[in-house]
């Protein structure tokens, strides 16, 4: 019941503090940087342009993965010092299932950051990519909201394989203790390929020298 309880809005708050927390460092190491002029700086450096974007990527991916982390880990400390009803205290847990959390956490957090920076790379200015980026924050909270009403008694398979819905149902079934291996394969797998394209695409901007260059 606790983990049902916790399922019900945990991958929800979740899925908007990843994307607001990597939002302000995607904006401003892709965008900012050519605002300011900073970013031809980076390029006169001995590496190349998908280097520097894969830095980036990480940068961004460990700031936000590490904080979200913390703070479900805070929110999960409440609650259990908090609660004081079995219904809404904290769900018991494997170490594998604690594991795989943290680990569909991160990558989510790497899925996100990968499209933020693709976005935010593409526009011209901070203020451009702060008017593309932030209203796409429906996005995340339609599949979100979505994935609370799902039953997972008998899931099928391919649920697991929806941006952004496979890893909040992923949340869901690992916070009722749930271990099913094609769901895991699924969800990871998928998430892993999204974030390439979205890599992809972003190095692809980065590449082309009327998006990396500055106004002056």
């Amino acid at each position: 019941q606790a983990g049902m309880v916790l399922s019900l809005f945990i991958p929800l708050v979740l899925a908007i503090w990843t994307y607001s927390s990597a939002l302000q460092p995607s904006i401003d190491m892709t965008a900012g940087e050519r605002e300011r002029g900073t970013l031809e700086a980076l390029l006169c450096l001995p590496c190349t342009r998908l280097e520097l974007l894969l830095g980036k990527w990480v940068a961004v991916a460990t700031i936000t993965g590490v904080g979200v982390v913390l703070q479900i880990c805070g929110l999960l400390f409440a609650i259990g010092y908090l609660a004081s009803s079995s219904v809404i205290g904290l769900p018991e847990l494997s170490v594998w299932t604690a594991l795989l959390l943290i680990a569909a956490i991160l990558l989510f957090a790497i899925m996100v950051v990968a499209i933020e920076l693709a976005l935010a790379m593409r526009s011209h200015s901070v203020k451009e990519a702060g008017s593309i980026l932030a209203p796409m924050l429906l996005l995340i909270v339609f599949p979100a909201l979505f994935t609370q009403v799902i039953n997972l008694d008998g899931i099928e398979s391919f649920w697991f394989a929806i941006p952004v819905v496979n890893i909040l149902l992923a949340l869901r079934e690992l916070l009722m203790n749930r271990i099913i291996v094609e769901h895991i394969v699924i969800w990871a797998g998928t998430s892993i390929i999204y974030a390439a394209l979205a890599a992809y695409y972003a190095s692809r901007q980065f590449n082309r020298e009327d998006i990396v260059t500055s106004l002056s």
